[in-house]
């Protein structure tokens, strides 16, 4: 198995950062400090640079420090045995940059997969409480760090639907109607939307065996979790359905069938997670969602992605944790970043389990490393 390995990062006028720069020498890094002191900052900086952009925060203007006008992140990695810099670059009101080894990419797109993460946070919990579209996130991410060519797919089918979208509504604002202007753009949307469905339900077939043995695992083999794709193309062509719902689009003003409103349907011992699971069990299955994942991603691209756990004792009882700090000791994981409140908890959890690890405090925007 290749591993891939942070081994510096320098962070300059980054949300509550003028400047850090932390060098990184074991498996697992600790990062403790007060609720709000900036750990949280260090692992979306990590996170910038695999998959270019924030994970809390998709405007990019509003991760820089607000007395500055720009900020930058850099990344020094060891993959597979080679370097790799990543720098990033944000400027207000600019084209983000992003090179890597001091070359820029032409398309961010070129560069989802090269430094594969997981994260794992307390706003997982909007996997269950909000809309489809943060489902179809993850289910998107996932996909699209393996494969260049879903990836390609899933933006043009974006960008026919926003035509296709557009011209209803043009459409409705004159009063006028004409099936011809649309047909290239449902032409389109037939064949990638075949595409893109084919590649979900593969990824569910083989994601879901993956995560319920995690599940199974942390909850100390007491529950069965489930996870179950939803899609319009499930029963139907997306050609048929556009057919089936032209006049509905016509009022509407949108298309309102396609792979766009797939969903995840998340269940517990075969019930609805979000109704009747406990926070515990929530917390539970949302880990398992991204072990599972990590596991996913690492079985596929042959490479240890890094691993980050935020605020990892949030609303879970001891017996679980324990639990999943063994599989992580047991499942040979590669660069861990875990942050927690309590300086010690951690480390001494850690010491008992012969998972090599640094401390780092963070402090209102500074960071030191605890010997």
């Amino acid at each position: 198995m290749k591993n891939l390995f942070l081994k510096h990062l320098t962070i300059y006028q980054f949300k509550n950062y003028a400047e850090a720069t932390l060098n990184f020498n074991e498996q697992v890094v600790c990062f403790t400090g007060e609720n709000g002191s900036g750990k949280t900052n260090l692992l979306d900086a990590i996170y910038y640079l695999s998959n270019c952009k924030s994970f809390f925060n998709p405007v990019d203007s509003q991760n820089i420090m607000l007395t500055a006008d720009q900020c930058s992140i850099t990344g020094e990695f060891e993959r597979d045995q080679h370097p790799e810099q990543i720098i990033c670059t944000i400027r207000k009101n600019q084209r983000k940059v992003f090179k890597r080894n001091f070359k820029e990419y032409e398309r961010l797109a070129e560069h989802i997969g090269l430094i594969p993460v997981v994260i794992v946070t307390p706003y997982d919990i909007e996997l269950i409480w909000e809309g489809s579209e943060v489902r179809r996130k993850f289910l998107d991410a996932t996909i699209s760090a393996l494969s260049r060519k879903y990836l390609d797919h899933l933006v043009s089918y974006h960008h026919a639907l926003n035509q296709r979208n557009n011209l209803l509504k043009q459409f409705g604002k004159q009063g006028t109607y004409s099936p011809e202007s649309l047909e290239p753009w449902d032409f389109q949307l037939s064949h990638l939307a075949t595409e893109i469905h084919a590649e979900r339900k593969k990824f569910i077939h083989e994601f879901t065996s993956e995560f319920s043995a995690v599940y199974h695992m942390i909850s100390g083999e007491k529950e069965m979790a489930g996870i179950q794709y939803e899609s319009d193309l499930n029963e139907e062509t997306m050609e048929n359905l556009l057919a089936k719902n032209s006049d509905r689009d016509r009022v509407l003003e949108r298309t309102s069938a396609g792979i766009h409103r797939d969903d995840l349907d998340f269940t517990l011992n075969g019930n609805p997670l979000k109704k009747f699971g406990s926070q515990g069990q929530q917390k539970s299955f949302l880990f398992a969602l991204k072990l599972a994942q990590y596991l996913f991603l690492r079985s596929h691209m042959e490479i240890n992605p890094i691993l980050m756990l935020d605020d990892l004792f949030d609303k879970i009882d001891e017996k679980r944790m324990s639990h999943i700090l063994d599989w992580l000791a047991k499942n040979n994981v590669g660069q861990v970043f875990i942050t927690d409140t309590h300086q010690r908890r951690i480390p001494e959890i850690l010491t008992g389990r012969n998972l090599k690890h640094e401390v780092w405090e963070v402090s209102s925007g500074s960071v030191y490393q605890i010997k």
